[in-house]
């Protein structure tokens, strides 16, 4: 059986807390770690263990939390009425446990955590027929933190909170992650047995260790490589902190497969990001939400995509935005355009600088390069739209589609007003107003109010040289 695959495993995620020093409307697992809640972040990763169910215990802001998650089959959702310390959130999920060994307790904001380290504490605590198994970490400033004491021959034998130890104990820079695997067949007995005679009057989670230990169970410690990954937030600045970490990740692990980031310090790249080989990623440029990117792209400084799909040798040039738009291979885009929502471009599109699209399909090989907006527009292959060229697609009230054939030529400062169709081949002269369809072939120009078309009119060609 994989070490990632746990059918007789559940896990219990706590989210119950409102975070106050986060001065926020919004639950503290809501809060966004480089585009994804913390809630999210963890959720995914104890998913990586395919455990038999997962509990979420939450509290403050439950109704956002279970409106944000949904309800996937495996999760159970269930409510601290009350938030009266983390052994108390636990003790809550006695009734939506399962029939499983072992239950693993970890917290709804750490999104650092990787699912790595929670199979090595499953299988430690496995390995060592432990009762109760925390998972500790050595932080280069342990303060605040749990320390782990330990006998002589290593077996833990307590967890001392920092304003409960001695000046020697704080010298120990093992800490408790506030992370448990516990057999099941103890927890609850162990929950049950916990007091709340302290200042804050609840019921402390570590407090099973000393209860296992009197009771004759054996209790285990097993240490994380990397520190980080126990970092919980608990205001705005260690938000930040630990997207900063989870950045550095994302990029280094984007270069180690096959990405070139120039200046990684300037760019962000979300979580739900993908790129493809060879890409270039120039400096000052946001990669957000679930923007795909494919092969031997280059993104240029400072463009933002948003949820936009590249394929394969697109160049996207300086300050460009791309929000929830597809883009076909080798085009070309930019500076300076803007792809707004449901703009769809085929394979070697050229889109110009200033040019905005919305709402609407450019076929193969089209070009729109300069000073242009096209919107709720229908456009065919091989077009050339000149600087200028507004699609009137609104009235005031309602919005109106523009139809324009294969190899059509638009000149420059030209009105198409929908709703209106443009034949294949045709020809605008510049400066037109188009209010009625235009004919396949040939040239049509408006002057003034009077709109004409010559048929017999033949497009000039390029001289060979």
């Amino acid at each position: 059986m994989s070490k990632l695959h746990h059918p007789d495993l559940q896990v219990c995620v706590l989210a119950a807390g409102k975070g106050k020093r986060m001065r926020s409307n919004l639950p503290k697992v809501l809060h966004k770690v480089l585009g994804r809640a913390m809630i999210d972040h963890v959720l995914h990763t104890v998913e990586g263990l395919m455990p038999k169910a997962i509990a979420v215990v939450t509290g403050h802001g439950s109704e956002m939390v279970c409106e944000h998650v949904g309800q996937p089959a495996n999760l159970e959702w269930v409510i601290q009425d009350q938030q009266l310390g983390t052994g108390h959130a636990v003790k809550q999920c006695e009734k939506v446990i399962r029939n499983v060994r072992d239950v693993l307790i970890v917290c709804g904001d750490t999104p650092l955590l990787s699912v790595e380290t929670l199979a090595m504490l499953v299988g430690s605590h496995r390995t060592s027929d432990a009762d109760v198994t925390v998972l500790t970490a050595r932080p280069a400033n342990p303060f605040g933190y749990g320390r782990i004491v330990r006998d002589d021959n290593g077996h833990v034998m307590c967890i001392v909170e920092e304003k409960d130890a001695t000046d020697e104990q704080r010298q120990i820079n093992e800490v408790s992650s506030g992370i448990y695997c516990v057999r099941h067949e103890v927890l609850f007995d162990l929950l049950h047995a916990i007091g709340n005679t302290n200042a804050q009057g609840e019921y402390y989670l570590p407090d099973i260790v000393p209860l296992a230990l009197k009771a004759g169970q054996s209790v285990e410690a097993v240490t994380m490589d990397d520190a980080d990954e126990m970092l919980g937030v608990n205001d705005r600045v260690h938000l930040a902190h630990v997207e900063d970490i989870m950045q550095r990740r994302i990029i280094e692990d984007w270069q180690r497969r096959g990405v070139t980031i120039e200046k990684p310090d300037t760019v962000r790249i979300e979580a739900g990001v993908n790129i493809g080989i060879d890409t270039v990623i120039q400096a000052g440029c946001y990669l957000i939400g679930s923007t795909q990117i494919g092969d031997e792209c280059r993104i240029g400084p400072n463009a933002v995509l948003v949820d936009a799909w590249l394929d394969d040798r697109v160049n996207v040039y300086a300050f460009s935005h791309i929000h929830q738009a597809s883009v076909g291979s080798d085009a070309l885009i930019g500076p300076y355009a803007r792809l707004r929502p449901q703009a769809q471009l085929d394979e070697g599109v050229h889109i110009g600088n200033f040019v905005e699209v919305k709402k609407s399909v450019i076929g193969r090989g089209s070009k729109v390069n300069h000073l242009t907006y096209i919107g709720d527009t229908n456009m065919g292959a091989g077009c050339n739209i000149g600087a200028g060229t507004i699609t009137c697609n609104y009235d005031g009230a309602n919005k109106f589609v523009t139809e324009i054939g294969d190899n059509v030529f638009v000149g420059s400062d030209t009105q198409l007003v929908a709703p209106v169709k443009v034949g294949d081949n045709a020809t605008i002269g510049a400066g037109s107003t188009i209010v009625k369809d235009v004919a396949e072939g040939g040239l049509t120009l408006s002057q003034r109010n009077a709109q004409r078309h010559l048929a017999s009119w033949k497009r000039p060609q390029k001289k060979v040289r």
